[in-house]
């Protein structure tokens, strides 16, 4: 057999972990005697492919390859899986039970020798979400790496109410595992989006409003584009700027229910105002809005 483990996987010398499972697996596949019966020399090369991930997958027995090359077998450092010798492929991959030796063997359940099986790491990535998204729920599609080691859109379920930084985890769609192990997750911590007008304070939200000066002194309903409907808030005659009204059940959804939303009433003072009206204004003797104001 070849003792060029790498070159018989076709990978370069510096492979990650990942990188050799994959070659393994697709050359595996390839190869093995049930993809190609009565071929003895796809079972060589099968032979020769798993003594070769048998190698490089071990941490330990690929740095003693590296430093000494196939002899490090000889000094203790491994051996050939099979023995050496001629070896029945099915007595060993068709023994499982149910016909079922294929699939368990690629499934990396048939107790072969090899790594013990290792858990894959998990990934993280940043997902930005609208604001509305994260007040009512909602989801998003990522392209994450699945099991087989391809590229699929994933869809993402987002709660309603997410807090920001909050990470989301989509199970086994982190790194391969090894050795058979399973796959890590994907965790996705989400940033929320600004929105122009709304802010969020924990379970509520606030809103600032502006209000004509001829709307703050005569009392008026205006219309207020809220994340479930648009609703009447009315503005009581002679309201100050700055004055808060509370709407129920209108703010962040939870589990339990909904936050409310604070209106904060904004008095737009025109640019321009007729002297006489200025006047008039001052004629009302409006007591100082100023005379509690202490240090």
């Amino acid at each position: 057999m070849s003792t060029d483990y790498y070159n018989t996987l076709g990978i370069q010398r510096n492979a990650s972990d990942k990188e050799i499972q994959k070659a393994y697996r697709d050359l595996a596949r390839k190869y093995h005697p049930d993809m190609n019966p009565g071929d003895d020399s796809a079972k060589q090369k099968f032979q020769e492919v798993q003594q070769a991930y048998d190698i490089l997958s071990d941490g330990k027995k690929r740095s003693q390859y590296d430093q000494f090359g196939a002899g490090f077998e000889q000094m203790g450092g491994g051996g050939n899986p099979f023995g050496g010798g001629s070896v029945d492929l099915e007595s060993i991959f068709g023994g499982m039970g149910g016909g079922g030796g294929f699939e368990q063997f690629f499934n990396f359940g048939g107790g072969q020798r090899g790594p013990r099986p290792r858990q894959g790491q998990d990934l993280e990535v940043a997902q930005d979400i609208p604001f509305a998204t994260a007040v009512t729920g909602g989801e998003f599609t990522v392209n994450a790496m699945s099991p087989d080691g391809s590229r699929k859109p994933v869809t993402v379920k987002v709660p309603a109410g997410i807090k920001q930084g909050k990470k989301i985890r989509v199970r086994g769609y982190g790194q391969a595992g090894q050795g058979g192990g399973p796959s890590g997750d994907l965790l996705i911590k989400i940033n929320i989006c600004d929105h122009p007008n709304y802010k969020r304070s924990g379970r509520d939200l606030e809103l600032e409003v502006p209000v004509t000066l001829a709307e703050a002194i005569r009392g008026t309903s205006i219309e207020i584009p809220t994340p479930y409907s648009t609703i009447e808030l009315k503005i009581p005659p002679g309201i100050q700027s700055g004055k808060k009204i509370r709407v129920p059940k209108h703010g962040v959804s939870h589990k339990t229910g909904r936050g409310n939303l604070y209106v904060t009433i904004q008095i737009a003072i025109p640019h321009e105002i007729p002297e006489e009206i200025a006047a008039q204004i001052e004629r009302l003797n409006q007591p100082s809005p100023r005379e509690k104001l202490t240090w």
